[in-house]
């Protein structure tokens, strides 16, 4: 068989240090002698799963970016007003529009978007002019546009948009070839199209814009400079109803009508993406960057229509990418045992909630392939921290029945649990670490207010730890005793965040800041390689996102299959670990929204590696 020398035409670089990871060395395979690690850098393309829509419509305007979306307008049985905001986990709702319609141009960002003309549907059927501004709360009138129409190509910003094509009304019904220019008060016209088009993707600034596919002929694309229209390269998937994100240099098309396919952009050709959306749709909406896209809404068909969320993720990560596989499902659907015990194939879960809102005092082990019952727990009890391994775990505080909070500590040595020294500190909802001789505890509700308070444990007893920066609680922390990782939860138990924090074993200092502000995600790891993983903002809904952190950062990577909070992690390293469990109900409450599924994480490398200088030893 051949080897790599072979292959390649030299041997494989050893290295003290990753290179600096941009695509120019993708393919390229090296040996860190720091680490011991053989590794290889590779692009990763891919959608997942974000949270859905709370009104499923066809045919609006989307606008902003991966984790601050707008979606504005649409048809769901009629023109709508509806407009909702995305925080990257969860959709809201935001000010209505003054007029409904459907088909209307779009620019902005989520806090300062326009919606330009429209369709309006209903007892009079009217092509629509209206021009409003969006300031984060509420629209505001505008001065029309000169020609009624919709399916419109937009671009640019809230003070200097472009907005291009359509489908005019009268005489006769017909696409149209123009374009028009906004400065923030007025409209000027810009310059004519080659060809005229509707239901088109659009995207870029009003001086540097695309647009591709649409109505007639679904394949055509053309530049804008600010003044002239210029064909470029035809995308390769004819489609209309079409939606796109990016630049005039680097940019998306993604969905339409009949494809699900997404092409790229990069200033000279239109590629085929290695990723498609999950969702086949068209009518869909959909804004952001080159690397980092989002879709939303559209039509499947027929109503009711699309309310899912795909985001696209384009990133440069070292070694083969991590990927999710299913694993056996827990014996019990249960939530909430805030501890990273063991390895993925040996490790635990105790406590916690039932789809019926009942604490459980059973508890379950894990082989890496089967589930079998252990030691039960002395008292029913969800919200425990704790640590260590399958045979040599401690448990830590907790809610018991009546949401009295504790500061029980148990021990277990793989058959039975057993009582050990009180915490300092009553504690629901915080989060413990480290080994069962030495382990930590941080956070949570003390029955009366939610604490900052960290105590540090000996296998007996306790002592006082640094204190926390924050009041917090709904955290989940993993590594050892005297190196740790705090991530996110809920300040003072009301606001989620991305506070991320390391701790020495006498003090805590800050740590990179995740990408999505979130609650109750589980987690296993070291403070230097570490998965997190679902989670809730805060708004009802859970998530499926997951992130890897590198010891300075956070990386977006392939979603769970499972969307859910209260998650419960086990793992040594972010290379390898299991999650599972978790409520998956958008309310949090009632029977059957507390999951038993299992899934297993491999990444070869671990975490991600970050940039540093190519040095070869």
């Amino acid at each position: 068989m051949a080897d790599y020398t072979e292959i390649k035409g030299n041997r494989i670089q050893y290295l003290d240090s990753d290179p600096t990871l941009t695509s120019a060395i993708e393919g390229q395979v090296w040996y860190n002698t720091a680490t011991g690690t053989l590794k290889g850098l590779t692009q990763i393309k891919a959608w997942s799963s974000g949270g859905n829509l709370n009104t499923g419509r066809r045919f609006g305007g989307g606008a902003g970016t991966q984790t601050s979306a707008l979606y504005f307008a649409g048809y769901t049985t009629t023109s709508v007003t509806t407009t909702e905001e995305y925080n990257g986990y969860s959709w809201s709702s935001g000010g209505n529009l003054g007029t409904a319609r459907y088909g209307p141009g779009r620019a902005g960002t989520q806090t300062a978007a326009l919606a330009v003309a429209g369709y309006q549907s209903g007892g009079s059927p009217v092509y629509r002019a209206e021009v409003e501004e969006y300031n984060g709360t509420s629209w505001s009138e505008q001065n029309d546009i000169p020609v009624a129409r919709y399916g419109i190509g937009g671009a640019g910003t809230q003070t200097a948009a472009l907005a291009f094509g359509g489908f005019k009304g009268s005489p006769p019904p017909t696409s149209t070839n123009a374009s028009d220019e906004y400065d923030g008060t007025n409209w000027t016209t810009g310059g004519t199209m080659n060809t005229a088009r509707h239901v088109m993707a659009g995207f870029g600034t009003q001086t540097a814009a695309i647009s591709a596919g649409g109505s007639p002929d679904g394949q055509s694309a053309e530049s804008y400079n600010g003044t002239t229209w210029t064909n470029i390269s035809n995308i390769n998937v004819p489609r209309n109803s079409i939606a796109g994100g990016g630049t005039q240099t680097a940019g998306l098309a993604f969905g339409g009508r009949p494809s699900n396919s997404t092409e790229l952009w990069d200033g000279t050709s239109w590629t085929a993406s290695s990723a498609n959306i999950a969702t086949v749709r068209d009518q869909n909406a959909g804004d952001g960057t080159a690397n980092a896209a989002i879709t939303f809404g559209g039509s499947t068909g027929s109503a009711p229509y699309s309310a899912a969320t795909e985001e696209y993720n384009s990133n440069i990560n070292v070694a083969l990418p991590g990927a999710w596989a299913s694993a056996n499902n827990m014996n019990v659907n249960r939530f909430n045992w805030r501890a990273d015990v063991g390895t993925q194939t040996a490790t635990l879960v105790a406590g916690g909630g039932d789809p019926a809102g009942n604490y459980l005092d059973t508890s379950e082990e894990y082989d890496g392939t089967n589930w079998t019952s252990g030691g039960n727990i002395p008292t029913t009890t969800d919200g425990m921290g704790g640590g260590g391994t399958q045979t040599a775990a401690f448990a830590s505080g907790g809610n018991t029945p009546g949401d009295v909070r504790v500061a029980t500590t148990l021990n277990y040595n793989g058959t039975a649990w057993t009582s050990s020294g009180n915490m300092p500190f009553n504690s629901g909802q915080g989060t413990g670490w480290g080994t069962q001789t030495a382990g930590a505890h941080v956070g949570g509700y003390n029955n009366s207010a939610w604490v900052s308070t960290t105590a540090e444990y000996n296998g007996s007893t306790w002592t006082a730890g640094g204190a926390y920066p924050i009041a917090i609680g709904y955290i989940f922390a993993v590594g050892t005793q005297t190196a740790g990782l705090s991530g996110m939860g809920l300040e003072n138990g009301g606001t989620p965040n991305t506070n991320v924090n390391e701790y020495n074993g006498t003090s805590w200092t800050a740590g990179g800041s995740n990408n999505t502000n979130r609650h109750s995600s589980g987690a296993f790891g070291t403070q230097n390689s570490a998965i997190y993983s679902g989670g809730s903002p805060g708004t009802g809904s859970q998530g499926s996102a997951v992130e890897e952190y590198n010891g300075t950062g956070w990386t977006s990577v392939t979603s769970t299959s499972t969307s859910a909070a209260y998650r419960m992690g086990g793992g040594a390293d972010g290379g390898s670990g299991i999650i599972m469990g978790g409520n998956n109900s958008p309310s949090g409450t009632g029977p059957n929204s507390t999951t038993n599924v299992a899934e297993e994480w491999t990444s070869p490398s671990g975490a991600v590696a970050t940039s540093s200088t190519l040095t070869t030893s």
